[in-house]
């Protein structure tokens, strides 16, 4: 992946895991000091909030990539040199995303590479291996074969385009129909919690057998337990309908 600050994905991990370690603590432990143990899920947080950070921007990228491949075709189109396309996709990536953005560093960085006397090819290929994007590597395999046997570039991008394109529509129209399936799984992850916090605020005679004793350290361990199983299976059938 491109080299960008992941403070955000560790803070929201250890916001959210943390107050995740505390309540389940509270609800399921009474906040004995046996559940310490529950902080050791933390560190799942932070890396589910950076992978989901890392997917977010690949998804980001593959619509950026298209954008710039567009630009590089419309200056090919005008008699340009791929060098000078290149140079302008990276000056309209700036008035589309912002200085800052990931494509237009990355593309800013190829055309400095270019001013130093790298080739094109070699810049393309940097830029595909630190995106981590497949589809950024395999145009910038058929750029590399391209220039080496001087085929059609102009058509190889405009494929290459409408496939980001049906790609793009395809993963919109999934995102859709998956959100709802994912609301219901979270709803449904939280009702074992939401029937102990029931019995915590509004029948406190009724929990309280669960807590401070062997039995109901163990009752309750069992309990997390299968919860946990629960929701790392649910989590295993939606990646696999996603890769459907």
């Amino acid at each position: 992946m491109l080299k960008i600050k992941n403070v955000k994905a560790v803070m929201q991990g250890l916001i959210f895991g943390g107050a995740f370690a505390l309540l389940t603590s509270w609800l399921f432990y009474d906040l004995e000091p046996v559940s310490v143990f529950l902080v050791l899920f933390i560190p799942f947080f932070i890396m589910s909030f950076e992978k989901k950070r890392k997917a977010d921007l690949k998804e980001k990228l593959d619509i950026q990539f298209k954008d710039a491949l567009q630009i590089l075709r419309n200056s090919l189109d005008a008699g340009y040199s791929p060098e000078h396309g290149l140079k302008d996709a990276a000056k309209g990536l700036e008035s589309l995303y912002g200085k800052k953005a990931e494509i237009t560093v990355e593309f800013e960085k190829m055309a400095g590479k270019l001013s130093t006397g790298a080739t094109m090819e070699q810049a393309f290929t940097e830029f595909a291996e630190a995106s981590g994007v497949d589809r950024i590597k395999e145009f910038a395999g058929l750029f590399r074969i391209l220039k080496r046997t001087g085929g059609n570039l102009n058509k190889v991008i405009r494929n290459t385009v409408s496939s980001l394109n049906d790609s793009i529509n395809l993963r919109r129209d999934l995102n859709v129909v998956i959100a709802a399936k994912k609301g219901e799984f979270t709803i449904m992850s939280a009702i074992p919690y939401g029937i102990l916090l029931y019995l915590k605020m509004l029948a406190p005679e009724m929990s309280a057998p669960l807590y401070h004793s062997g039995f109901g350290i163990t009752f309750m361990t069992g309990i997390l337990a299968g919860c946990a199983l629960c929701f790392c299976y649910g989590r295993f059938v939606i990646k696999r309908t996603l890769r459907l």
